[in-house]
């Protein structure tokens, strides 16, 4: 009999979970009297609700055993089939199919379909990408997914699925278990079994194991990677569909951004329970999380000072359990890529002229002072500031992430933790007075927040990284921030104030977002060129390297992470104070922040410029409704206002497929050859031309020379040199070619 070996990480990890959990319930007990039929209510209850967790992350752990990317479309993938079982079951003005064919139509048809289309169109081009890449379009994935289930289901009436059996179950005591729910969990057990067959038992479920390891190795074995590559994400969709649709009659009515919430942290918790290889530790992941929501809500109150409490089960367990993990990486057979080899350094003065290019240009935008010819935008009235302002803080908090994320590679998924964190501290500080000259104080003391994230990062990389971020924002926003004694439910500021300057119109609070806006991208340049700057970026190429040439790589991080939520902290001020309240129930959704990376990394998160991209939604909004107050063509407000508002940020995402780098430096490398002091940017575009001139055969003798070269390239890239070229090589003309 194999013995269980903890490490000290798990083992402090257990430790320090069973603690918290006792004095949680010493503090908090409700009083209820603990009953033989209440305690099984709440066991059947938590074990069918953590059926269903566990089928949705055994979904996540096949696909990431099989093809090594960690999906965070598969709560996209569930909540967009569960709708679409609507559509075919429910909806009384659609087919009206019996549950069960509706069940296996999505289950067997869609779903699968939706799964092997992402593999071949997208998923297979990002095999060798980059960890960030991989991450971002799954991201991108998913609210593609969620915005077209809101576009195609608008919420014009509540939608509901009822449950298998129309709510028939057996009573214990006075309360009713649902055959629905006990179905649940034998379903679970069915879908564990035979996967546990599938991947350890049978040929194909070996060959999908080794694909991952191994890819080319496996497929002069006989095997076919793409086939299985395919069948992994067919089989993973389905997984994520019957979670959907199972899921959906526990939180009617729907909403796609509920129940996505709902079946991804609590799957991607039960994932890294099972360290996302370990299908049995897996299930039992997604039991524990059922069964501590279902008991908790039983035994336990929290009063009205914590709203969210009820949700925040999975969110704690992900943080101990990612802190328990090991800190091997995550990348499966893998080779790492940079796609920083060519990246030109921001000169200071260059830095200087785009920040002052930019407050000039957004100034005499909001005033109506540039006229287009074709179109004159006019001065902005108070809605167009108001999306203004709100793209401008964006891209303010957009800049925390350039040296955590763009230089340093630590994945974060929490920039709006640490804003809230900063608007809080604002909040304690000026009280409702906006005194501005409080800010450089509230970056300090956010600061050390980011040193004590980084003591629990710096062990981790890779997925374990964005993991711990992410458990991280789930818990500040469902339990930290939310408290009435950090934000009341809608707390209000006053106008900013700025050395007794009274910023108390929008269009003053636009200015100054945008010299602070333009500082702090020129302050990003000058520390990308910085001593601090260059070691982030030599910690991101290599950590080993890095310390064999002297870099404390702990002392780095802890830094980056310090200076990252300085930035982020500041940048709270500024959000809290252009919202005006700060609604602590909905500013801090996880999805919130999951657009925020998203827009930064399609940008290139390595660049200061990025930060403009988190103004794309507002902008297109605000440009869309000018153009409808104008009486534009109407084809061209939907295709700014409804289309690319809604669908811009996922479809960015989505084309890192093709343009990893991010589209800045795409953008960038296109417009450097027009600037006068570009000199070089001319030669390489130069030079790239000249190596894509290649002979062809109907160019030989008209639009190409016909030498000896070009005729032996030729042959090489025909394949034919062995069979038509000489053995002395060619020597038409002068000189001679040998082979």
């Amino acid at each position: 009999m194999t013995r269980v070996q903890l490490r000290p990480s798990q083992i402090a990890a257990l430790v320090g979970g069973v603690a918290f959990l006792g004095v949680l319930v010493w503090l908090n007990w409700a009083g209820n009297a603990v009953t033989r039929d209440g305690f099984l209510v709440a066991t059947i209850a938590g074990l069918s609700v953590g059926s269903l967790y566990a089928i949705s992350a055994t979904g996540m752990v096949v696909v990431y055993t099989t093809t090594g990317t960690f999906n965070f479309a598969h709560g996209g993938i569930g909540v967009f089939s569960a709708f679409f079982y609507w559509e075919l079951v429910e909806n009384a003005d659609g087919l009206e199919l019996p549950n069960w064919i509706g069940l296996l139509v999505v289950v067997l048809l869609i779903a699968p379909l939706i799964g092997i289309v992402l593999d071949v169109v997208l998923m297979r081009s990002l095999r060798n990408a980059p960890m960030v890449v991989q991450l971002m379009v799954t991201v991108g994935l998913m609210v593609f997914l969620l915005t077209l289930t809101g576009q195609l289901w608008q919420g014009d009436r509540p939608r509901t699925i009822q449950p298998f059996w129309r709510g028939s179950g057996f009573d214990i005591g006075d309360f009713r278990v649902t055959w629905h729910r006990f179905m649940v969990i034998a379903v679970a057990a069915l879908i564990a079994a035979l996967l546990r067959v599938l991947l350890f038992r049978t040929r194909i479920g070996v060959a999908m194991r080794a694909v991952v390891d191994n890819r080319e190795l496996t497929a002069l074995n006989g095997a076919r990677p793409g086939l299985l590559s395919s069948f992994a994400w067919a089989l993973g969709a389905s997984l994520a569909a019957i979670a959907g649709i199972l899921i959906a009659p526990e939180l009617n009515p729907l909403d796609p951004g509920n129940l996505n919430n709902l079946m991804l942290i609590a799957a991607i918790t039960a994932a890294a329970i099972g360290q996302l290889k370990n299908l049995p530790m897996t299930v039992l992941g997604g039991l524990l999380i059922g069964l501590l929501s279902q008991h908790q809500a039983r035994w336990l109150s929290f009063g009205s000072d914590w709203p969210f409490v009820r949700d925040a089960a999975a969110p704690v367990l992900l943080f101990i359990v990612v802190l328990a993990l090991p800190q091997s990486r995550l990348a499966v057979g893998r080779v790492s890529s940079n796609l920083r080899p060519i990246e030109r350094t921001t000169t200071w003065w260059e830095g200087a002229i785009g920040a002052v290019a930019l407050i000039l240009f957004g100034r005499w935008f909001a005033r109506g002072s540039l006229n287009f010819g074709v179109w004159d935008p006019g001065e902005w009235d108070q809605i167009a500031l108001n999306n203004g302002i709100a793209a401008l803080v964006l891209a303010m908090i957009g800049l925390s992430l350039i040296p955590l994320t763009g230089w340093a590679g630590q994945i974060n998924f929490a920039p709006l933790a640490f804003a809230g964190f900063g608007a809080f501290i604002f909040l304690k500080l000026a009280g409702e007075s906006g005194n501005l000259l409080w800010l450089p104080v509230v970056g300090l003391l956010c600061a050390p927040l980011g040193a004590l994230v980084a003591l629990f990062a710096a062990r981790l990389s890779g997925l374990y990284l964005a993991l711990l971020s992410l458990a991280f924002a789930l818990v500040m926003g469902k339990l930290v921030l939310p408290h009435p004694k950090i934000f009341p439910t809608i707390h209000r500021f006053e106008d900013p104030t700025l050395f007794g300057w009274a910023i108390d119109n929008r269009y003053d609070y636009f200015v100054t977002l945008l010299v602070f806006l333009g500082f702090g991208i020129f302050a990003l340049v000058l520390l990308r060129r910085s001593r601090y700057g260059r070691r982030w970026i030599a910690m991101q190429d290599s950590e080993a390297a890095a310390a064999t040439v002297g870099i404390n790589t702990m002392l780095t991080k802890v830094v980056v992470y310090a200076f990252s939520a300085t930035l982020a902290g500041m940048a709270g001020v500024f959000w809290a104070l252009s919202k005006g309240s700060v609604d602590s129930g909905r500013d801090f959704e996880v999805l919130a922040n999951f657009e925020i990376v998203l827009l930064m990394a399609a940008a290139g998160v390595a660049l200061p410029s990025a930060a403009l991209f988190l103004a794309f939604i507002p902008l297109t909004q605000a440009l869309g409704g000018r153009l409808d107050d104008g009486g534009s063509v109407p084809w061209l407000v939907w295709l700014l206002d409804d289309f690319l508002a809604k669908f811009g940020p996922g479809l960015l995402a989505i084309g890192m497929v093709v343009n990893q780098r991010g589209a800045i430096f795409e953008m960038g490398r296109g417009f450097a050859p027009i600037l006068p002091w570009r000199r070089d940017a001319r030669e390489e575009m130069a030079q790239e031309r000249a190596a894509k001139t290649t002979a062809e055969i109907g160019g030989l003798g008209l639009d190409l020379p016909f030498t000896n070269e070009t005729v032996l390239t030729l042959d090489t890239e025909l394949g034919i040199i062995d069979e038509v070229t000489p053995s002395g090589g060619y020597t038409h003309g002068v000189g001679t070619v040998p082979r």
